[in-house]
Formats: structure tokens, sequence, C-alpha cells
């Protein structure tokens, strides 16, 4: 018993640390007393030959009673030198604030912050990588990829953890198949979430909002974006409900909103609402005087029962700080600007009333009357002529940078032109289907013997055609989309950087010039072939690839000269082409819808 020696896989408690298995990238420990080598001098490691160390080689098999001695004696050095207690002396000196200790990762507590990770620390598993660099990677991930990256270690699963820990702002796709305990176990990860945005692809219904309810206490934005074969199930009184106990939630988008009957909206700190496909609603109270911006979108059913007009008289009384207003029906009507008018909203920036057909030039005269500092102004769907457009002209010259009249079919590209040169701080002008061909929704068969006639000069249809002449200094965005009824536009715009002209059927390729050097975008999807050659070779630069349709013209002395087109510029000389580069612009044709 005296030579037996204790079994290699008998655990020593004692001495269980210093006895460590083989590494394949070698031993980066001293194998005396185990601190890392960098930087270390070990106490066992002596000047005098005559005395080895017991632990690396001993000289013979000893009994137990030495064994288990030279091991505790050694045992209790290497402690000594762990917590910094030197070999001759009793005193332990304080550690360094920055000191952690190196024997696996598994002892190294990840810092709360980014900004407390060493660049140093080595994480089990992730090949030597530093923890910042971890931290910015799997910062970068989906919601599924941080799952996924939570199963491939200890070191992973806990920068994931602090990960979704330290989250503000969280945007998450929730399947059709997804249960209501998927987004929950998700959001609970998150106890620190102030922005929220779910796209919904199943039914949606209270259950969902307690849920963020709990899960998120501090929330201060909620977005909730459903699919088209998704139902929003959400009652008014529920929605009424949530937003008075989130007293944080300062901004609520939500679509889908078909269930809702009537609500009574009561917040101190609501300052952002958007809700869309309402219908039918018997009530809507709005108790939230710090709401600066609302968009109200409601179906376009004829059976909605909605009353607009006391809608917006109740929100112009109750909501004093409003900025932004958009309201789309099909019922808005005079009676509804007049109850807008009336509210003494000084701040109102933004206002849109779309779809409104009963909207006319005298609720234009309401509008510029009531808000002179707007600086977006959407009418798009109403009844007003080129006299409301001067109206607006006249009023809102220094303030309006963006205007929109689509689907007005009383406008003339007079009134374009007039709106276009009194602007001066334009900056985007949505046109479409305003200027409009009448014969254009007759039947395919009428269509194609229209169109014989429109290519013929003396034909009479050919005078319902009008021509579109626009220079501006700070124009971005110029939207003519269905505009059928136009045959030439001119365009100088030096900021132009995107044009709509889809469905522009009957505009000419001869009449058609492009002075835009910034155009980045043009849109020009159901148009003639010849007008997209015409397009491309005036945004490319290369006028040659278009063919010369001007008819030449003999001068009195017998000669024959031949005009140039409209949108051919002038060549640059011999010398020009040697020194100077040619320079391609970065603009892009779409032909496809």
């Amino acid at each position: 018993m005296q030579g037996h020696q204790p079994h290699p896989a008998t655990p020593i408690s004692d001495a269980a640390f210093l006895i460590k298995p083989a590494k394949k990238r070698g031993n980066y420990n001293c194998g005396r007393c185990g601190l890392p080598k960098k930087g270390h001098k070990c106490p066992f490691t002596t000047n005098s030959d005559d005395v080895s160390t017991p632990v690396s080689t001993p000289s013979a098999p000893a009994a137990d009673s030495s064994t288990i001695a030279t091991l505790s004696s050694a045992t209790a050095l290497a402690s000594r030198m762990l917590t910094g207690e030197s070999p001759q002396s009793g005193v332990r000196p304080l550690p360094p604030a920055s000191r952690r200790r190196a024997l696996s990762f598994d002892d190294v507590s990840v810092a709360d912050s980014i900004d407390e990770l060493e660049e140093d620390a080595d994480l089990d598993g992730s090949g030597k990588l530093p923890a910042s660099c971890l931290w910015e990677v799997l910062r970068r991930l989906p919601p599924a990829g941080m799952l996924s990256a939570a199963r491939v270690c200890r070191g992973w699963r806990e920068t994931t953890r602090r990960l979704w820990r330290a989250a503000e702002e969280l945007r998450l796709r929730v399947p059709a198949k997804a249960q209501i305990g998927f987004v929950g176990s998700v959001l609970q990860k998150c106890p620190g979430l102030l922005k929220l945005s779910l796209s919904i692809e199943s039914d949606v219904d209270a259950t969902m909002l307690a849920c963020i309810a709990f899960s998120c206490p501090n929330l201060q934005s909620l977005e909730i974006f459903t699919s088209d074969s998704s139902i929003n199930r959400i009652t008014g009184d529920e929605l009424s409900r949530f937003i008075a106990d989130k007293r944080c939630l300062t901004s609520l988008k939500m679509e889908g909103c078909c269930n809702l009957g009537g609500f009574i909206f009561s917040s101190t700190s609501l300052s952002t609402l958007w809700l869309s496909d309402l219908h039918s609603l018997s009530k809507m109270v709005f108790n939230c005087p710090n709401l600066r911006e609302i968009s109200l979108d409601f179906s376009r059913q004829e059976n909605d029962t909605t009353d607009i007009t006391t809608v917006v008289d109740g929100l112009g009384r109750s909501c004093p700080k409003l900025q932004n207003i958009h309201i789309a029906s099909i019922r808005l009507s005079h009676a509804a600007v007049l109850a807008l008018s009336a509210a003494n909203l000084r701040g109102l920036r933004m206002l849109a009333l779309v779809l409104g057909s009963e909207i006319t030039d005298a609720s234009v005269a309401a509008i510029t009357s009531s808000f002179s500092k707007l600086e977006l102004l959407d009418l798009s769907g109403s009844s007003i002529s080129d006299s409301g457009i001067g109206m607006i002209c006249n009023v809102l010259p220094e303030t309006l940078s963006k205007l929109l009249l689509a689907l007005c079919p009383n406008i003339t590209s007079s009134g374009i032109q007039f709106a276009a040169a009194q602007l001066p701080l334009l900056e985007l002008m949505d046109c479409g289907m305003t200027v409009c061909d009448p014969n254009s929704e007759k039947s395919t068969d009428e269509e194609d013997n229209d169109s014989e006639f429109q290519k013929t000069p003396n034909s009479k249809l050919h005078l319902i055609y009008q021509k579109l002449i626009i220079k501006h200094s700070r124009l971005k965005k110029l939207s003519l989309w269905g505009c059928s009824g136009l045959d030439a536009l001119y365009l100088n715009c030096p900021h132009l950087n995107d044009l709509n002209l889809n469905s522009c059927r009957n505009l000419h390729p001869e009449r058609l010039l492009l002075q835009c050097p910034n155009l980045e975008s043009v849109h020009a999807s159901d148009c003639e072939d010849m007008l997209v050659k015409t397009i491309e070779a005036q945004v490319y630069g290369d006028s040659l690839a278009v063919e010369n349709h001007v008819p030449s013209k003999r001068l009195p002395d017998g000669s024959k000269r031949v005009r140039l087109p409209y949108f051919c510029s002038p060549q640059p000389c011999e010398d020009e082409k040697k020194w100077r580069r040619p320079e391609k612009r970065q603009c892009t044709v779409n032909v496809t819808s």
C-alpha cells in the first residue's frame, strides 16, 4: 500500500486545478502553478539545481501521505499566488480595478455594456474573437438569428442575452402559424424596449395588446401592421384602455382597424396617432392635448356611416397642438373643411384631405384664410380647379414646399404651370391623373379606332391635348402619372431627381425636352416605345440614337437645311472632346410597373 499511487481518474480536491488536460493549440498556463505564462515568473523555479519541483519532476514514487502533503503545500503556495499574496509575506495587496481571472471564459463575467468590454476578452467557442467585435456582429442579426446564435456556446448565449436586455427598438415579423407565446417569449427578453414594430400575418386581438402591455412597461412607440389575409379584431374599448394605461406611449400606428366601432382616447403623452381601414365609427373622442400628428384612413366602402364633420370638429377643439392632419375618406365635404377651419390650429403645417370629391374652390378659400403657414397641402381627389390653385399661390408662396393635386379632373396644364411659377419653394408636386384624355375610358375597340384619328394632325380630337412647360430651380420630384391628355412636355429643373411619366400614352417624342442634369429615376411604364427611347437618349446624353423626325427646311437660295430636334443639345468642339472626360449620369429608366 505504501507504493500505491492514486488512479488518474480519481479526483483530488486540493490539486484538481493543477492537473489539466492537454490542449490541441498548446498550454498557455504555467505547468507548475497554473497561472498564465505571459509576464509571469513562477515561484517554484529556484537557482539551485539540487532543489526540484515536486509537482513537475518527482524523483521516485512516494507514499500516499507524502504525495498528498507535497500537493497540499504546492496548492497552498499557488493559492497565495492566485490571490496576490507573495510567498514570503502574509500581507495581501489590493488587486487593480481592471484585474480579472483568465482561467476560462466561464469564470469571466461579461460587462453590462459594450463600453465596458475589453478588446482582448476571449469568448469560449468564438475563436479568440474579441467581445466588442462579437457584440457588433450579433447586434446586427434579426431576432431569429439572435435565437440561433444563443445555441452556439455559453459565451454567445451570454452576449445575446445582454443584447436582448440592452435593446431599445425591435422589429418583429410574426408568421401565420406563430402563437401568442412566441411574441411573449421574445418580448420578455427585452425589458428595456422603447420602440416595437410588429408585422403580423395572423389574426390579432386584445391578447396581443395585453402581452405587449405586460412585457414592455416603458414602451414609447408601437406599430402593428397586418397582412391582407389577417384580421384585426381589436375593439375601440380595448384600444382605449391600452392607451390610457400606457402613460409613456407617444406614438401609435395600427392597420386594419375595421372593428373598432368607436373609441375614446385619453392620453397626455400621445403625440402621434395613425389608424387605417376605419369603418362606420359611432363615436370618436380625442382627449389628447399633446397630439401633434394624426392620420385617419377610412375604408372606401359606400356604406360607411362615419360622420366626418363631427369627427373633424371634435378633433380641432380637443387637440390644439396639432401640426399634421391626414384624413382620407370619400365622405369628406365642404362642411368638414369649414369645421376644421373654425378650430384654432395656428400651428398647422401639413394638411391632407384626400378623396373628398365635394371639396371645391370655396373649401380652398376657407383653408387659405385659416392656415397661412402650411408647408404641405394634399387635396388629391377633390373638385378644385385652376382658380383654387390661384388662391393657394397667392396665400402660400413663402411656405408651401409640397403640393399634391392628383385625381383632380378640373385642373388643366395652365394651373400646373402657374403653381410651378408662383411657388418658389416647391420641392414636390404630384399632378397624376389631372390632365386626362376623356376618351381614354372607352372600350378597347373604340380606343384602337380613336388612336388612328389622334395620330392625324387635322383631327378634332387633337385639340384636347395640352402642353406643359415647367421651369423651377428647386423642384426635386414631379409626378405626371396617367396624364394621357399631355402631348408636349418641357422641363428645365436642375435639381429634379425623380420624374413619373407612367401611362402618358399620348406624349410625342418630338415634343419632349428634359433639361434635368441631376435626374436619377424616370418612370415610363405603359408608354410608347419611341417615347421610352427618346427619354433614354436625353437622359443618357445619346441624342444620336434617336431618329430625327423633324422635316427639313429649304432656304430662299435653294439650299437645304435640317433643323435639329428640340431635345438635341449643342455638340462640344473637338478640343473639348479630347480633354474632357465623358461623364455618365447615374439615371434609371423604369419601364416595368
